[in-house]
Formats: C-alpha cells, sequence, structure tokens
C-alpha cells in the first residue's frame, strides 16, 4: 500500500519554513519567515497557537521542556515549553542563525557568518567551528559525537565534537552565497541507532557513507525523478530514507533492500526545504516547503498483502465492508486515482465507470481543482493524446502551482528596525540612528561636515522608522502604530524662523518609504501613490505608481521611484521612475533595473553627479547613462579581495567624479553595527572589460569612463587615452585599427593631433587618410550644436515672447499719474571744494523754492506750495545758458533738470526743448510720426522717433543731458579761462590749518 500525503496548508509567509516535532511525537512545531512560532495538534488543527518571537525564524529545536529558536537577532534564544517564557540566550552570532543540531552531549548552531558554535551539554564548554567559506546551511550530529554541516561554498565537513577534530571534507556540491537564495540544502543525516552511516543528497541521488572508511557504500535513486534533491532524513530507527526534492516530490527508500516505497504525488510544485520523522516512527513524516506551507506524509511502513499494525486500519475496513455497493464503487474509483500503477487492474470495471455519470462528474470537479487526474490521463491517451501531450500538461501545472515572493519595501542605507540600535540612514551626508530600549527611544543625527550642522538628539515620541537626509533637510516618518496614522516630519536647517513641519497622511495610508534631497521631500505609501513636497514644507504633487513601491531616492531637482512591474518569478522584475521636478513641471523617464539573475535590490541612489546607480544583493552595482539609456556596470563584490564568502558590501557613496565607492565592507553580516562605528573604505570603479593585464586594454577601460561616466576632466581624458591607443595600434602596426578608432570617437578636436602624431613618426599614408575625416566631423559638430541650440530655443520660446511683450509695453505704454521720485539715501552730490566760486551760480534756477512764485495760484499741481527738498526735487546747479534757466519755471522742469512729462506742453510738434528726454518728446511727437510713416510698426516708428530726436538736439546737449545729477553722470566740469591750473600741493594745503599765536 503506497504512502499518503495530506494537502500542503498555508502556515506562514511566503519565504524559508522550517518544522520539527515535539520530542514526544505528539504536536508538529513550525517557523517561518513573518516570525510566527506555531504548535499544530495534527496537520489538521485549524486554529494552533501562535506566538510571535521575531521578524523572521529560521529554525527551531524542542528537547525536555525546552525549546530553541533562532531568529534574526542573530541569537538562539531558550524557551520554556510550551508556555515559552524566556529562558536565557544559548548562542550569539554575527549573523542570523540558521540550523541547529543536538544529541545527549552536545549542541550545535550554525550562522550565516560563516561560524558553527558548539555547547558541551556536561559542562557547559562552548568553543567554535571557524574559517569556512560560506553560510552553514544544514546540520546533524549523530551519536558517536560527529557533526556534519554543508556549507554554502559547495563543501561537506564531518568533524568530531570531542576532538575538534575536521575528520572529512565532502566537496562538488551546490554552492550558494546566501542563506536566502539557497534551494539545495544538502542536509546531511546519521543513521540514528548506530551512527555509522552518513547520507545526504547530491543532484537527483543520496549518496551513503561508511563513517568508518568513508566509502560509498550505497546510492539511492528515483529514475522518475525529474529535479534535483534538496533535503534527507532517516526514519527513528534507521531503517527508511526519505528525501525531498525542487519540485515538491518525496522520495522514501527500504534501506535494506533498497526499494523505493510508492506513494502520492505532490499537489504543489515548491522546493522542499525541511524534513523530519515522527519520534513515534509510527511512519509519518512533515515537511515544509519554500512557500510557507506544511504538511504530512503517513502509512509509509504499511505495505500491501500484509496485516495492518494499526488497529484503527482495521477498524477502517470493517466500516468499509459494511457500505453499500455504490459507495464501494466510488472508493474503488477515488483508489484508483490515487494509485496510478493499479490502473492495469481496474480495465474490467472502465465499462461501468463510463456509464457513471456521477463518475464523470467528479472527475472533471477533480481536473478544474487539482489539474488533471490520472483517470482524465488515460481519457486523453484513449482519445489519441500521446505521453509527451501529458508531460506538457504537467509541466504547464508545475508552472502556475509554483510562485516567488515580491522584495518588500526597503530603505536604501538603512538597517532593520528590528534591531535595538539600528541605521534609518547612512549616506555621504551623515548617520541618523535609531535607539529603542526599554530605557531609551531616541533619534541621533550625526553629520560627517560638523562645521556646516551640529548633531541632532530627538526623543522619538512617534515611534520613527524611517528617515531621509540631505545636505539641509531630515525627513521622519512613522508607520500606523495604535491607532495613530502615519506622519511626515521634516526639519530644514537651512531655514530661518520655524524650521520643522509635518504632515499626516489621510485615511489609512502608511508611509512604507520617504527620500529628501535639499529641494524636495517624497514619500511612498503603501495604496501605490507618491506624495511629493517642498523642502519648506509646501505640497506638489499626488502622483500613482503602476505597480508596489520598492524604494525611493532624491538628488536635487531629481528622484527615484523602484516598483515591481510584474510578478516574481525567478527574478525580480523592478522598474525604475526617473522623475525631474522644475518649478511646478514634472517630466518623467522609465527604465528596467538590471538585476542579477536571482537577486534582488539592495540599494539605489544617485552618484554626485546625479546618475541613478542600483546595488543588488548578488554584489553588482550599475550605474545608469541618461543619454544612451542604458546601464554600464561599473563595480562587482567579487573583485574586493579580503570579502569572504559571508561578507557584504552596505554602500554609503557612489562617486562618479572620482571614479571611487565609499562602502562599509561588513564581516559575516549584511548591514554595519552601530558600535563601534564602522570605517568606510573605498573602491575604485572597476568596469567588468576583458585581459585588463595589459597595456591596451587598461587603455580601452580608461577610454569607456572618459566618454560614458562624468569624470573630471572628462575631454582632456579623452583626447590623452585616445592619442595612447592611436600611438600604440601605430606601433604594432595596426594602422586600420588606429584609423578605425579616431572614426569610432568622431571627435574635430582629436583630428589634428593624431595627424601630427601620425606625421611625426612618419606614417605619412594614414595621416593622408586621416585629413579628410576633419571637415565631415566639424559639420556634424555644427549640426549637432545646431539641434541642441534649436531644442534650447524651442524650450524657451514662450518666455523669450513673453519677455520681449513685457519690454515693449513698458516702452510704450502711456503713464498720465503724476510722479514723485524721492532721493534715494546718499546721492546728494558732494560739493566740489576745489571749484571757483562764481556768479554763475545764482543764474537761472538757484532753487525751487525760488521760483515757486512764476506759477502762481493758476499752477495745476496741487504740491507746488512745497519747497523742491520736500518733495524730492534736486535743483540743476547750472543751465547752459542763463536765456533757458530763465524761460523755464519749477512747474516744467523735472528731476533731471528737463521737461515735466506729465504736463501738457506748448512746444510744437518736431521741436525739442533742451535737456529733454526721447520718451517725453516722443509720446508728444508720436501722432506726427504716424501722420508721416502710415505703414510704419510701433518697433519701426521708435527707430524712427530716435533718429527725428537726435538730429534734433544741438550739439553737446545729449552730452550735458547725460551727465545730468538725475542720471548719477560724473562728467567733469570744464575750467573757465580764469581758472588757473593748481598743483597737487596747493590742493591739498587748503585742507590744511595754521596754529595761531
Amino acid at each position: 500500500m503506497p504512502f499518503k500525503r495530506s494537502p500542503m496548508r498555508y502556515a506562514h509567509i511566503m519565504g524559508y519554513t522550517s518544522v520539527t516535532y515535539q520530542d514526544d511525537g505528539n504536536c508538529i512545531i513550525s517557523v517561518g519567515y513573518d516570525g510566527d512560532f506555531r504548535i499544530w495538534n495534527g496537520i489538521g488543527d485549524d486554529d494552533p497557537p501562535t506566538v510571535c518571537v521575531g521578524e523572521h525564524v529560521w529554525a527551531a529545536l524542542q528537547y525536555g521542556d525546552r525549546v530553541l529558536v533562532a531568529t534574526d537577532l542573530n541569537t538562539v534564544q531558550a524557551y520554556k515549553y510550551p508556555s515559552l517564557d524566556k529562558d536565557g540566550i544559548e548562542f550569539r552570532f554575527t549573523a542570523f542563525v540558521t540550523c541547529m543540531a543536538k544529541n545527549k552531549r552536545f549542541i550545535a548552531a550554525g550562522s550565516e557568518d560563516a561560524t558553527i558554535k558548539v555547547l558541551s551539554v556536561d559542562d557547559g564548554e562552548q568553543f567554535e567551528l571557524e574559517n569556512l567559506e560560506g553560510p552553514v546551511l544544514s546540520m546533524d550530529a549523530s551519536k558517536q559525537d560527529l557533526l556534519a554541516a554543508s556549507i554554502g561554498d559547495g563543501k561537506l565537513h564531518i568533524w568530531d565534537m570531542k576532538t575538534k577534530e575536521l575528520k572529512k571534507t565532502i566537496q562538488d556540491l551546490p554552492k550558494v552565497k546566501s542563506f536566502e537564495r539557497v534551494v539545495h540544502f544538502s542536509s546531511p543525516t546519521f543513521e540514528p541507532k548506530k551512527g555509522n552511516l552518513l547520507a545526504y543528497p547530491n543532484g537527483k541521488e543520496v549518496i551513503l557513507l561508511n563513517t568508518t572508511s568513508w566509502d560509498v557504500v550505497k546510492k539511492f535513486v528515483n529514475p522518475k525523478l525529474s529535479t534535483t534533491l534538496t533535503v534527507c532524513r532517516f526514519s527513528p530507527m534507521g531503517d527508511y530514507l526519505a528525501a525531498g526534492s525542487e519540485s515538491g516530490d518525496i522520495c522514501i527508500w527500504d534501506c535494506e533492500t533498497g526499494k523505493q516505497v510508492e506513494g502520492d504525488k505532490p499537489y504543489d510544485a515548491n522546493p522542499i526545504t525541511k524534513l523530519v520523522w515522527n519520534p513515534k516512527n509510527n511512519g509519518e513524516l512533515a515537511l515544509s516547503d519554500g512557500n510557507g506551507q506544511v504538511g504530512t506524509v503517513t502509512d509509509i511502513f504499511v505495505e500491501g498483502g500484509e496485516d495492518d499494525a494499526d488497529g484503527a486500519d482495521i477498524v477502517a475496513m470493517a466500516e468499509k465492508e459494511n457500505d453499500d455497493e455504490d459507495d464501494d464503487a466510488f472508493d474503488d474509483l477515488f483508489n484508483a486515482h490515487l494509485k496510478p500503477d493499479e490502473r492495469d487492474s481496474e480495465n474490467d470495471a472502465s465499462g461501468d465507470d463510463e456509464g457513471n455519470e456521477n463518475c464523470i462528474e467528479l472527475e472533471k470537479l477533480k481536473s478544474q481543482v487539482m489539474g488533471p487526474t490520472q483517470k482524465s490521463d488515460g481519457a486523453m491517451s484513449d482519445a489519441g493524446f500521446d505521453d509527451d501531450d501529458r508531460g506538457t500538461v504537467r509541466s504547464e501545472r508545475l508552472a502556475v502551482a509554483k510562485s516567488y515572493p515580491q522584495q518588500h519595501p526597503f530603505q536604501p542605507s538603512s538597517t532593520p528596525n528590528s534591531l535595538e540600535h539600528c541605521y534609518l540612514v547612512y549616506n555621504h551626508v551623515g548617520i541618523v540612528r535609531r535607539h529603542a530600549t526599554d530605557k531609551e527611544n531616541s533619534i541621533e543625527v550625526e553629520f560627517h561636515d560638523s562645521q556646516q550642522h551640529h548633531g541632532i538628539h530627538l526623543n522619538n515620541f512617534l515611534n520613527h522608522t524611517m528617515a531621509g537626509l540631505s545636505e539641509t533637510v531630515l525627513a521622519m516618518a512613522c508607520p500606523n502604530e495604535d491607532g495613530n496614522p502615519s506622519k511626515i516630519v521634516c526639519i530644514n536647517q537651512a531655514a530661518f524662523g520655524k524650521r520643522e513641519w509635518t504632515y499626516t497622511m489621510p485615511g489609512c495610508e502608511e508611509i512604507i518609504a520617504v527620500t529628501a534631497s535639499d529641494k524636495i521631500v517624497v514619500v511612498a505609501t503603501d495604496s501605490r501613490l507618491l506624495r511629493v513636497y517642498t523642502a519648506r514644507g509646501t505640497q506638489r504633487e499626488v502622483i500613482a505608481v503602476a505597480g508596489p513601491i520598492v524604494a525611493l531616492a532624491a538628488y536635487g531637482d531629481h528622484f527615484l521611484v523602484a516598483y515591481h512591474s510584474a510578478p516574481a518569478n525567478e527574478d525580480q522584475h523592478i522598474s525604475l521612475m526617473i522623475v525631474t521636478c522644475v518649478n511646478f513641471k514634472l517630466r518623467c523617464r522609465e527604465v528596467r533595473v538590471p538585476l542579477t539573475a536571482g537577486s534582488e535590490m539592495q540599494w539605489v541612489g544617485y552618484s554626485d553627479r546625479g546618475s541613478p546607480a542600483v546595488y543588488d544583493t548578488a554584489g553588482m552595482l550599475s550605474i545608469y547613462h541618461a543619454t544612451s539609456n542604458l546601464w554600464l556596470p561599473i563595480y562587482n563584490a567579487e573583485y574586493l579581495q579580503t570579502k569572504g564568502a559571508s561578507d557584504h558590501l552596505f554602500i554609503i557613496k557612489v562617486s562618479e567624479s572620482t571614479q571611487h565607492v565609499q562602502l562599509v565592507l561588513c564581516r559575516g553580516s549584511k548591514y554595519p553595527l552601530t558600535t563601534p562605528k564602522p570605517i568606510p573604505m573605498e573602491v575604485k570603479f572597476a568596469l567588468p572589460m576583458c585581459d585588463l593585464e595589459s597595456e591596451k586594454e587598461c587603455l580601452e577601460d580608461d577610454l569607456v569612463r572618459s566618454l560614458y561616466l562624468k569624470v573630471n576632466d572628462a575631454d582632456k581624458l579623452m583626447k590623452e587615452t585616445a592619442v595612447k591607443l592611436f600611438a600604440l595600434a601605430c606601433k604594432n602596426e595596426c594602422e586600420q585599427r588606429a584609423k578605425e578608432l579616431v572614426e569610432t570617437i568622431a571627435s574635430s578636436h582629436l583630428i589634428p593631433l593624431v595627424i601630427k602624431y601620425a606625421s611625426k613618426i612618419r606614417r605619412y599614408h594614414l595621416a593622408d587618410s586621416l585629413a579628410p575625416l576633419l571637415p565631415t566631423f566639424q559639420e556634424q559638430q555644427e549640426v549637432q550644436e545646431e539641434k541642441m541650440e534649436q531644442e534650447s530655443v524651442r524650450e524657451n520660446a514662450a518666455i523669450v515672447n513673453e519677455l520681449q511683450h513685457i519690454n515693449l509695453e513698458a516702452i510704450t505704454k502711456k503713464d498720465t499719474t503724476p510722479k514723485i521720485k524721492p532721493l534715494p539715501v546718499g546721492t546728494k552730490k558732494p560739493t566740489n571744494p576745489f571749484r571757483k566760486s562764481t556768479a554763475a551760480a545764482t543764474d537761472g534756477i538757484s532753487s525751487p523754492a525760488s521760483s515757486s512764485g512764476h506759477t502762481g495760484a493758476n499752477s495745476s499741481n496741487p504740491l507746488d506750495h512745497l519747497t523742491g527738498k520736500a518733495i524730492g526735487f534736486s535743483a540743476s546747479r547750472s543751465s547752459s545758458s542763463p536765456s533757458v534757466g530763465s524761460k523755464l519755471t519749477s512747474s516744467t522742469v523735472d528731476t533731471t533738470g528737463g521737461q515735466d512729462e506729465n504736463r501738457p506742453q506748448n512746444s510744437g510738434g518736431g521741436t525739442s526743448t533742451p535737456g529733454m528726454k526721447f520718451l517725453p518728446w516722443f509720446e508728444l511727437n508720436r501722432d506726427d510720426l504716424q501722420r508721416k510713416h502710415l505703414e510704419a510698426d510701433e518697433q519701426q516708428l521708435i527707430k524712427i522717433g530716435m533718429r527725428e530726436f537726435k538730429a534734433q538736439q544741438p550739439k553737446g546737449a545729449s552730452s550735458g543731458a547725460a551727465s545730468s545729477p538725475a542720471d548719477g553722470g560724473s562728467a567733469k566740469r570744464k575750467l573757465d579761462e580764469s581758472d588757473a591750473p593748481e598743483s597737487g600741493v596747493s590742493k591739498l594745503a587748503k585742507f590744511g590749518f595754521v596754529k595761531s599765536g
């Protein structure tokens, strides 16, 4: 009788899930990626007790009245079982613990940081097994105190825990860099009774070794298996061996005979992450998969044709005999569906099944819910479908069943909030730390340049969990907690007055990401909305995003939005919105993010020159070239020689100008420690060019950098590198390659240099062939410049037209309101102590007050009774002639000494009073000019009036007007004939004094 599989049921969220049995075998314990610890009273338990013990839980081990739980806090926490009261900490690591193993004398735990710690139960001694080259994936301990562990570097190590000696190393296993990405655990398992056998999966077979000689004893293979095996486990008595595959298949072998136990096919095609046998040895095992589901396999030890070992099976058979014939027929049909190998024995009853309509409907229902059944497969075969068609249907069903989780939102340059001391932001500007302990809940801001901003220490009353930091803005956000809505709080360091502003998210929106620059602040919510604010707190735009948001980044007027553009499969499909904010105008460009196969986005941001950059979990850093709309790989974590297999890089800054990446090397963990403060290091951009050991390839690398990256002095570097490559090609007798290089670069500034060099080394034929390229490149450059100029003119056409309209309106607009122009402070003209006193100072207009009597009571100016100084008029110091000064009155003289533009004039057309400006003259003579020049427009009329105005001015009048005090003129006074020139000594002598007596 084949074994039976229960349908896999939901236990935890999608992600790594582990399962184990209570030591008495009565309950199943499961832990998962959601941080929950669940106790199942059988697989059919609909309401298992659940306790959240962390953000993520990776492994659990129960024995006696204790249970050990490995969480993301990098510790192995002990709890009382089943009350789950804390009972101390067994191990501490620098990364999360991935697996645990135990026998009667030792407890071992392996971590992502490539270390294994072993604790002696007898004396409490603890020691480490170090110098591993990858994360620990799975472990098992034997009765003989041997410890076997599979490592991410593709090796299986076996130690003697008594002597701490490495006994054996097995290679050629699947390699993986991170435990979160592992599918093939290669889990070792010792034979439980004596411990003299060790089994481990490799590919599609399970290899059995002798622990004394380390010879291969046997290999178990399933010929029907289509995918590789991931885990394996011995039964409690060591007589059976079970293994799980990448597609969810369970393979069970009898260790003595090597015969495979047949059983049910999987319902879901998810990789098996853990297998564990029931300690009761009742033919039951529990399993978990990578989709957060758990299930069981039963009836493994019951064989067909033998008496049932369980009394419950006898009772079931007795009840089955009491059923009517129709029920027997139904059971036979269901068993036929479950046992495809016995389908031939039921051919005699096939005619009855075809005549039964209920059976047909049942098969249809099963086909709709569970996919094509074996019965329907037989019908398809009878109808003419061959085995290949059925294989196609099966593969389509597996493809639909397999699912992959999408990457969750994250803050670039931050560490997990579950840590008591974490980084909310660690970038090139400063560090924002969050301290969340029982005694303190605060936020500490430290700037790298303490001369620009001082540090900040805030009480975290709102429980902020996200932050963005720029040169002038600190933005903090908190989620929805305890009925309090999500808020954004910003502090502008460059503002004066009130520097802090805040906004509350409407409804039930929750902030999932925030970023800030010196000009904008952007907030992303779980409603797939982007809320854009200015740095001073003005709401700008609310933008909808076409997918789940992953991360944000900002730089000046630009910001990036990374979001899922498609459901995830083996890869994450993430797109990037590059948005530019200029005034209240937005411009967006959308590009796909080039993530490494099977990796996730770990960091996104801008370089110091404003180019978007992305770093993934596989260690690839890429930068976006906007002009070409392409991504360029600029660095790979594998190039860092000091990096270990379990080390990770924490990106701080990408400097495109200096070609360096500032980062923190995290030893054995993903994130840097808060205490002590990590020391950043700089690594140079390393483009994945071929054969960088030779001179030619190094020069080609420099040429690509100068052409595509915004390096310092890029044009100079390009010319120097191109000339060196040109010279190297000429040296190697590759003239065609030299010419091709010049034609590819297509720079008109490079042609004269290479022609001069070619002539110098007597490559006259090459120089002659390069000469015709110069006018071609110059013409191309001119065309490109014209295109750029046309685009610039097209963008600014509206602004230019508006400015022209404003200027023209300011020139031609008539203003009839009287203007009172007070003197600006400090514009009083200083007196000249060297000027000779003459009677001319009393001639003409000495002051507006002395001439106010000429206007009398008939003056239309209501301010004539005031003095000139009171209303801000300045008197003319001298006039060009006494006759002109005697004719003008204060009512007709403005601040410039000319004619008042606000009063009607009696002068005829075409006449110009000396000292009059062009605008008043043009307004007086506009009608006459229009009658004389009927076809002229406004601009032409102004030009004509200017010519006539200049022609009517007497010689020297324009220069005298230009030097008037109102115009701020500084023309020197001409000496009279009677003025004798004075020496410098005599001039200075006037400022001296003679002491009397």
